[in-house]
């Protein structure tokens, strides 16, 4: 295992990699980090500050990381005011003489340099000619990425918390992490054993919390970095964001299981670690998709508008979509919310790129449509939503009208090929029942005020497909307790069958209407909303493959004059 640390170390940057894992570490060690690296701010050559007792001596002591990447050789100590000691001298000169808090005054000061390669051998009588020159200010000590990866495994995987059937596991998930259809078991059973949860997701009695659970979610926050940079590096950021995902929201589910947990202070910070390490996933996923999004069929290569092809294009809008949501909700700071529509921006430059997101083939893709009109509704993007909602629905109806290339209602891909490519009659006639797609779009052109499109797409189903029946499912309280751990939606909550009237108003007032059923409203009093990350019952839909809860933009129906809808409803 420390061989493979090691090997993942040297793969690391200096900034916003290695330097996000060594707080990290610190925290496993004892100590408490004073500040987090942060980019763009001056240092004074200190890159991490923190305090605590050295785990080895058990002495109180200040330690300053000056953070760098790679060998240490000659240029690289002394050649730029970047280098190894102009940082070291500008930590004496300026740190510790004007920027040591009064708490840590008395106590004893390290200097680490710290980096995820070696010091050469022709700079080692340097290094030690600035130590013996300065051994009366600081202590001084070089963390290789040996020494790094001996911390990691000591500290953050030590034998009694990481056991060989982890290490294994992680080992597989490592090897197979570029692969598309690695089906991610290992990661899971992972996560299980090492947030003590059985098969299930239930807690047993003997289930550890507090410390012990906040230690184990920043193992598994070092696990997910090594599992998304390998992925990454094999060139598969859909794959790393993925696993980012389940990592949140597994944890989530094991954290909100117990309200000594959700209330402590180790355990939150603890899941910030992940919630950051998610984010950081979802901007290298983009920062790769971004040139293809902004091309005419950029993701298409050398295929038409295929079933493969719709498929992988409405994850892409899932992901990207579900990605927004969350930046947006986690950050509300005008920086937040310009990072937000940014990624709108790169959304809805698919949507007008690839015309194949407007032709779903499978029903489940209402989940990531339904996400990708509440994103878009959250960042004021309502002409954008009009065109593509526009286009959904008359695809929909021309596809079910002729029979062919429309979404089916079975969730099996071998059934999608036998409709596509070998056209099974019988199947096609199967595949043509429940629709949560014709729901959505409904009471889309609702929210919308698109009259005409919506007046449309009913007459069309009830005069030319009246065996399809528009449905949706409703989350209830019992749903909530399980949907941050796997889909919930076969066995809790309801499903309710839309008879669409063709007047929209009524549409309108049905819905209102369901707003004002309290029994329903259980979105309101999640753990995840009451923690201020409303996001997460929105990820979950796209991660697990449930259905998006109606109610989340059925109060966008709600017209802005009508006060007394709007107080009933309590929205």
């Amino acid at each position: 295992m420390r061989l493979i640390i090691s090997a993942y170390l040297r793969t690391l940057r200096e900034r916003d990699e290695f330097d996000c894992l060594l707080p990290d570490l610190a925290i496993a060690m004892g100590y408490t980090p004073l500040v987090r690296p942060q980019t763009g701010v001056r240092q004074l050559g200190v890159d991490l500050p923190v305090a605590g007792k050295n785990p080895d001596d058990d002495v109180e002591e200040l330690v300053l990381f000056v953070i760098k990447q790679g060998d240490i050789g000659r240029q690289e100590w002394s050649s730029t005011v970047q280098s190894v000691r102009q940082s070291l001298e500008e930590t004496l000169d300026v740190y510790l003489t004007k920027y040591v808090e009064p708490a840590h005054q008395s106590i004893r000061k390290k200097i680490v340099v710290a980096t995820t390669g070696d010091l050469k051998q022709d700079t080692q009588p340097n290094w030690n000619g600035f130590i013996e020159k300065y051994k009366e200010t600081a202590v001084f000590e070089f963390w290789s990425g040996d020494k790094v990866a001996d911390l990691i495994e000591r500290f953050m995987l030590d034998e009694h918390v990481f056991q060989e059937e982890d290490r294994v596991g992680l080992r597989k998930a490592l090897a197979f992490a570029g692969e598309r259809d690695y089906s991610m078991l290992d990661v899971d059973r992972l996560l299980t054993r090492q947030l003590g949860l059985d098969s299930q997701g239930e807690l047993p009695a003997t289930a550890k919390g507090g410390k012990t659970l906040a230690k184990a979610i920043i193992r598994l926050n070092l696990a997910l970095r090594m599992f998304t940079k390998a992925a990454q590096d094999a060139g598969d950021t859909r794959q790393a964001l993925w696993a980012a995902e389940h990592f949140l929201l597994k944890t989530w589910h094991r954290v909100q299981l117990s309200d000594d947990d959700l209330k402590d202070k180790e355990v939150m910070k603890a899941f910030e670690l992940l919630h950051h390490s998610y984010f950081e996933a979802g901007v290298a996923y983009l920062t790769k998709l971004a040139p293809h999004l902004q091309t005419r069929d950029g993701m298409s290569g050398y295929t038409g508008e295929s079933a493969e092809y719709a498929i992988v294009l409405l994850e892409h809008v899932g992901l990207i979509a579900s990605f927004g949501i969350a930046l947006y909700g986690a950050d509300k700071s005008a920086e937040g919310q310009e990072k937000a529509g940014r990624v709108a921006e790169l959304l809805c430059a698919m949507l007008a790129n690839m015309p194949a997101t407007a032709s779903p083939r499978l029903d489940q893709n209402a989940i990531d449509v339904s996400l990708a009109l509440l994103f878009l509704s959250l960042v004021e993007k309502f002409e954008e939503i009009r065109d593509w909602v526009y286009e959904l629905q008359g695809r929909l109806v021309f596809s079910l009208v002729q029979g062919w290339g429309f979404p089916i209602s079975s969730d099996s891909f071998d059934d999608l090929v036998d409709v596509a490519v070998f056209h099974d009659e019988d199947l096609m006639k199967d595949c043509v029942g429940s629709s949560w797609l014709a729901a959505t779009l409904a009471t889309w052109c609702v929210v919308c005020d698109m009259k005409e499109e919506y007046k449309h797409l009913v007459r069309s189903l009830k005069r030319k497909v009246p065996q399809l029946r528009p449905q949706f499912w409703h989350p209830d309280a019992e749903s909530t307790k399980r949907w941050y751990f796997e889909d919930v939606h076969f066995d809790t909550g309801a499903t309710e069958v839309l008879d669409l009237p063709e007047d929209m108003e009524d549409a309108r007032g049905r819905m209102i209407q369901f707003l004002r059923e309290k029994e329903w409203n259980v979105q309101t009093s999640t753990s995840a909303v009451k923690a201020g990350f409303l996001w997460l019952d929105l990820l979950n839909c796209r991660h697990y493959r449930f259905p998006v809860s109606a109610r989340t933009w059925y109060a966008l129906a709600v017209r802005p004059d009508d006060a007394s809808v709007q107080q009933d409803v309590g929205e």
